[in-house]
């Protein structure tokens, strides 16, 4: 009997480091099998981007942030995995005077090689020249053509340069009286919202199209417009109408008259105070005031982005929501699109500053 214990504690003194040693070795030369399990990394989305080839232009500005900007998401998606670069955009207003100013944002804008540009109109003023639609050669080919297309043939310049159309403006008040007859001039050298999107407006003065993850809604805020401009009126209808259909992961509406602006010259058009979040925009933005402003109220983000090179505003007291105004220069507001959310960041076209930083988070 006490052979037999002497014997078994021989044997489990050899066989338990025998073991470590043989799965060691086994580690080494199949590590794979070994790995622990972890969790599957989320799908996402990643739409398709149109990039034009863009003029040649200085490389991209960056600075310090200098802002703080619309609250992140919760703390427990405060650090979310990394998003997917989809596209970027960007956005000018009050551009289209053919001078030395629209020549510096256009060579900003185009130095961030966007995949298309959204104008808050006046994307002519009659300082640029011209005649006909040849006016729009100007203010808009000389300076955008890489992102034009559809344009209508037999114009004074070359016709649009871009494989798709690229290039979405809202209609100013200087569309209108600036380019006559009428805003018939922007009509008859645009088709909008080009070839290939489809529009459930049925005309092309106020639009939608989708890009990517966004749908995007062209109104016409000029008193002009056959179907209205209040809250209840034809346009009005419509917009709550797609807004509540749309599909897309953000809806983003933009026209030219600011429904909050705190500048001394136009300051708000309060016909244009639609009830845009109710019906389900996530961001308005505009023109007309001739300076950068961002304003956050009604639980969505307004801006006003009218620094395209024309002229520049003073501002007078702050409308409430206000969160930063600007208007020291011209610029453009830049658009990095993600699987996550929107980055929008608004440069300076003279410094190269970075002046605002915001995002609108996926739903």
């Amino acid at each position: 009997m006490l052979f037999v214990a002497v014997l078994l504690s021989f044997f489990v003194a050899v066989a338990s480091p025998l073991s470590c040693v043989l799965y060691q070795q086994s580690l080494a030369r199949h590590p794979a099998s070994f790995k622990p399990v972890t969790a599957a990394t989320p799908a996402t989305h990643v739409a398709s981007a149109k990039v034009p080839v863009a003029p040649t232009a200085a490389a991209s500005r960056t600075a310090p942030v200098t802002q703080a900007l619309q609250a992140a998401p919760p703390a427990e998606s405060a650090a979310p995995p990394a998003a997917t670069p989809v596209n970027t955009f960007a956005v000018v207003g009050d551009f289209g005077g053919n001078g030395a100013g629209e020549s510096e944002v256009a060579s900003l804008v185009a130095s961030w090689l966007p995949a298309y540009i959204v104008t808050t109109g006046d994307n002519y003023y009659s300082v640029a020249g011209g005649a006909g639609s040849g006016r729009y050669d100007l203010s808009v080919g000389m300076h955008y053509n890489a992102w034009v297309k559809d344009n209508r043939p037999g114009n004074a310049g070359s016709l649009g340069a871009a494989p798709t159309n690229a290039f979405f403006p809202a209609l100013g008040n200087h569309d209108y009286f600036g380019s006559p007859p009428s805003a018939d001039t922007y009509l008859s050298y645009f088709t909008l919202p080009g070839d290939g999107f489809r529009n459930t407006s049925g005309n092309e003065r106020y639009y939608d199209y989708v890009e990517g993850p966004i749908h995007f809604f062209a109104l016409n805020s000029n008193t002009e417009e056959p179907d209205g401009v209040t809250a209840t009126s034809k346009q009005a209808r419509w917009l709550k109408r797609e807004l509540a259909a749309s599909t897309s992961r953000w809806n983003i509406v933009y026209d030219h008259h600011p429904p909050y602006s705190s500048d001394t010259n136009h300051g708000s058009v309060t016909y244009m105070r639609w009830p845009f979040a109710k019906w389900g925009a996530d961001a308005v933005f505009s023109g007309h005031s001739h300076d950068y402003e961002r304003i956050e109220r009604d639980r969505i983000t307004y801006v006003v982005d009218g620094l395209g090179g024309v002229s520049r505003y003073a501002f007078g007291p702050p409308v409430a929501g206000s969160a930063i105004r600007y208007d020291a220069t011209m610029g453009a507001m830049k658009a990095t699109v993600t699987t996550k959310a929107i980055h929008f960041d608004f440069y300076s076209s003279k410094t190269g500053a970075l002046i605002d930083s915001w995002q609108l988070w996926a739903k």
